[in-house]
């Protein structure tokens, strides 16, 4: 993703389509949508990303995170 200068999460609260985009991260280059995986509700978005938006590429499986869908079905 190169050097992420913003991100743009959805509201805890917002419903979601599989395969529909629900997020947006920027980088110096380009923008880039973001799928959901799966149908259902966020419960959580990481608000620290907007401040540090590099943190998804440094620790993509740690603080990284962006948000939490709790599954439809």
């Amino acid at each position: 993703l190169g050097d992420l200068v913003y991100v743009e999460l959805p509201n805890v609260g917002d419903h979601v389509d599989q395969g529909a985009s629900c997020a947006v991260v920027e980088s110096v280059k380009a923008a880039s949508d973001i799928y959901s995986p799966i149908a259902g509700t966020i419960v959580a978005v990481n608000s620290a990303l907007a401040d540090t938006p590099e943190t998804i590429n440094e620790d993509a499986y740690g603080e990284g995170w962006m948000f939490v869908v709790e599954p439809e079905d």
